[in-house]
């Protein structure tokens, strides 16, 4: 959220303050140092006709230090504005000065105020005022060039927040119409075998395609993610009936955690599809959920063949999964497999845990 700042005109009024309360001690102890006491009171009003006279035309400033940037093009054209604004201001301060004091001395009680010959005054206000003048203005500059700096990296990074975005629907894409055509081969292999359970089957599907393309979500909450994937494992189970066990644990530290849409469906697909390869007729698949402080582990274990000599096959589903976690988490998760000692094979996912309520 983009903190909302006080105007630059507002910005400068501490400047101002410091700038009368620094020359109201030069003066004031001036006076001290010639021995003439009880001139405070008229020190006071001096400076503070000065200090709210210059808040008054500090726009000024401001104006012309945007409207004519300091750039190494341009930077001959700046000065001269600058110049013709100082000029302006300090003519403008002088006046408002005299007639303000003019105006307001007899009102206060303290006479009438006497500036002095105004020929030689509008100058000698200018020595102070060009100063004062300078240093507002490079404080505007500074302002300015902090806020265009903000401003970039806002926009950097919104472009760096839709350019992820983008890549994670497009994962998203390649996603769904590989299930969709892994999906689409079990129930050909059974549908001549037995039709009711190829039936089963896409019944099943259809029920699961209608949850997945009715959310454009990237990440949900643990439970939804665990309803869609039962229904992929339903699939499944119909095609291999009793070859296929599927067991959930969830830590009940890690029940609200926010997970990747569709971040199981490949790594069991996987395990189904490499656990059962050969002679292999049944699999068991272990799904453990957990929550380790500010990180949230996922593992899928199962029993089947195993990785065979050690070698990790990195398919599309599990090429599709790496990437989306880079893509979600920006190198803040891991991607781990490999084999078991008891046979089979452990995939484990560990990413930032994030609270579903919370997001």
């Amino acid at each position: 959220m983009q903190t909302r700042r006080l105007p630059l005109t507002v910005q400068l009024i501490p400047l101002f303050v410091a700038i009368g309360l620094f020359s109201f001690l030069y003066r004031y102890l001036d006076d001290l140092a010639r021995h003439l006491p009880g001139t405070a009171p008229q020190r006071v009003f001096e400076q503070l006709t000065g200090v709210v006279t210059a808040i008054v035309i500090v726009p000024i400033v401001v104006g012309v230090s945007r409207r004519f940037p300091w750039s190494r093009a341009g930077w001959q054209r700046a000065a001269l504005a600058q110049l013709a604004g100082a000029l302006a201001y300090t003519v403008l301060h002088t006046t408002l000065m005299d007639l303000s004091r003019t105006v307001l001395s007899p009102l206060f009680g303290m006479g009438a105020y006497d500036y002095g010959n105004m020929f030689w005054r509008y100058p000698m206000e200018a020595s102070n005022d060009l100063v004062d003048y300078a240093v507002a203005c490079a404080i505007v500059y500074f302002i300015a060039r902090e806020e265009r700096a903000r401003k970039a990296e806002l926009a950097a990074a919104e472009l760096r927040g839709q350019l992820a975005q983008a890549t994670l629907e497009n994962l998203r894409l390649q996603l769904q119409p590989h299930f969709l055509f892994n999906a689409l081969n079990a129930i050909s292999s059974v549908m001549y075998e037995d039709v009711r359970r190829a039936d089963a089957m896409l019944a099943r599907l259809s029920e699961f395609l209608r949850t997945v393309l009715a959310s454009d979500a990237q990440q949900v909450p643990l439970d939804d993610e665990l309803d869609v994937e039962r229904m992929y494992v339903d699939v499944m189970t119909a095609r291999l009936e009793r070859a296929l066990r599927f067991e959930v644990h969830v830590d009940p530290a890690a029940r609200d955690a926010l997970v990747p849409f569709l971040v199981l469906q490949p790594l069991l697909e996987n395990a189904i599809r490499h656990g059962m390869a050969g002679e292999r007729e049944a699999i068991a698949i272990t799904v453990d959920i957990g929550r380790d402080r500010e990180t949230t582990v996922i593992s899928v274990a199962d029993d089947g063949v195993g990785l065979g000599g050690g070698i990790v096959r990195r398919g599309h589903g599990i090429a599709n999964v790496e990437s989306r976690l880079h893509a979600l988490y920006d190198g803040g998760a891991t991607f781990d497999i490999a084999g078991r000692a008891a046979g089979g094979t452990c995939v484990t996912l560990r990413f930032p845990f994030s609270e579903a309520g919370a997001a």
